[in-house]
C-alpha cells in the first residue's frame, strides 16, 4: 500500500476541515505538534503549537496523510491526487466545492475514459483529478 502525504505551510488543519466537507471521509485522525511527547525531536514552539504533526483520513478507499512542515512547500506541486468516485454525482459535488477559490485545470465533463471527469487545483494549491467509476 502507498499512502500519499500532503504537506502544508501551517494551514493543514484548515485543509483537513475543507476536504472533510468535499469528500466522503472516514477514519480521520489528527495530532498536533503540541501533543508530541517531551524529549522528542519535534519543534514545540508558539509558532508550531497548532501545526498538524500527523493526520490521515480515508477518502473513497485511499488513506491520505497530511501534515504541516517547517520546510518550504511550493503550492501545487507537492502531489496530484486521482480520486476514483462511485458516481457522476460524487464527481459533480466535489468539483463544485473544489472550484470555490480554486483553479479549474480541466472543466467538468465526460472523457473517453470516464463519463465524468474534472481536474481542479483547490484553494490550498493541491491538484485533484476527479474520476467517475459510474458506467
Amino acid at each position: 500500500m502507498i499512502a500519499p502525504v500532503l504537506h502544508f505551510n501551517g494551514n493543514c488543519a484548515q485543509a483537513i476541515d475543507f476536504y472533510e466537507k468535499v469528500f466522503k471521509v472516514s477514519d480521520k485522525h489528527v495530532q498536533f505538534y503540541s501533543e508530541a511527547p517531551e524529549g522528542s525531536d519535534l519543534p514545540k514552539s508558539e509558532k508550531t503549537k497548532d501545526f498538524v504533526m500527523h493526520s490521515g483520513m480515508n477518502i473513497f478507499g485511499t488513506y491520505v496523510n497530511m501534515s504541516d512542515t517547517l520546510e518550504e512547500v511550493i503550492s501545487g506541486n507537492q502531489v496530484i491526487l486521482n480520486v476514483y468516485m462511485p458516481s457522476n454525482g460524487d464527481v459533480i459535488n466535489a468539483y463544485q466545492k473544489l472550484e470555490e477559490g480554486g483553479k479549474i485545470i480541466v472543466k467538468l465533463g465526460p472523457q473517453f475514459f470516464t463519463p465524468m471527469y474534472a481536474s481542479v487545483k483547490d484553494r490550498f494549491g493541491v491538484q485533484w483529478q476527479l474520476i467517475s467509476q459510474e458506467s
